[in-house]
């Protein structure tokens, strides 16, 4: 085994960049920005946990583990209040999801999606 190995440092680091390379390829694959903002926000906050937590055992400082810990803390705090308001005001503005089927709006938030000259389906209940 490699002598500069460190499975405390490199593992969260391997882990961290996969989640944020998956967090990527979501972006270039998903089809609109709801499921971009879902794929972007939750895996690169994943990820980059991750990375932190490799720096950590990288420097094993006090002054390295606070920044870290604030680093971590404020990105918890700030990635999904930013990602619901890009995805409130997308909403706002009128940017509708594409839906599958145009059914799969459950509880009718969206208005009628059913095509024009098909007869709608009642509302089960």
């Amino acid at each position: 085994m490699n002598p500069d190995f460190n499975a405390a440092r490199d593992l969260p680091i391997l882990v961290g960049s996969f989640f944020v390379l998956t967090a990527a390829i979501g972006v270039l694959r998903f089809p609109d920005l709801y499921t971009r903002l879902h794929a972007s926000t939750k895996l690169v906050t994943l990820g980059s946990a991750g990375i932190f937590l490799g720096a950590y055992f990288e420097f094993r400082e006090v002054d390295v583990a606070a920044r870290i810990i604030a680093i971590t803390l404020f990105q918890l705090l700030t990635t999904p209040v930013g990602a619901y308001t890009i995805a409130r005001a997308s909403y706002l503005r009128g940017l509708r999801p594409m839906l599958d089927a145009p059914d799969r709006d459950e509880w009718r938030a969206l208005g009628s999606v059913v095509p024009e000259g098909e007869p709608a389906q009642a509302a089960p209940g």
